[in-house]
């Protein structure tokens, strides 16, 4: 991953800075790391034996109900959850938030330039 960000110069494509940042905040939201009104955007719930099979994650963020018509898909209730949910597990439990954001800026960094892998 540290040859991908040399090559790249660790730049990333203006939607994976995006994704990075909702996924930085959620990460700080669930570590109780981030203000309150952020982190009272988002509801975690056990999850079902179904999901929990599927991801093996203790926690499940709720994805609030949206109107297919509705034009809030970029709320961050919204996107958290959606962003959250298709990290892989192993980024989701980094232990700090400098392990977190190295290992999640290397997985948008493979996302977003396919060809380095």
């Amino acid at each position: 991953s540290s040859g991908i960000n040399a090559e790249y110069g660790g730049f990333l494509p203006v939607q994976s800075r995006i994704e990075f940042k909702i996924c930085l905040l959620t990460y700080k939201c669930l570590n109780d790391l981030a203000p309150s009104y952020l982190s009272d955007l988002l509801s975690t719930r056990k999850p079902t034996s179904r999901e929990n099979r599927l991801n093996n994650d203790p926690t499940w963020l709720n994805r609030p109900y949206q109107n297919k018509l509705d034009s809030t898909k970029a709320a961050f209730s919204i996107s958290a959850p959606i962003l959250w949910r298709k990290l892989p597990q192993t980024i989701r439990e980094a232990g700090s938030v400098d392990s977190f954001k190295k290992l999640l800026k290397s997985h948008l960094l493979l996302l977003a330039y396919p060809d380095l892998r």
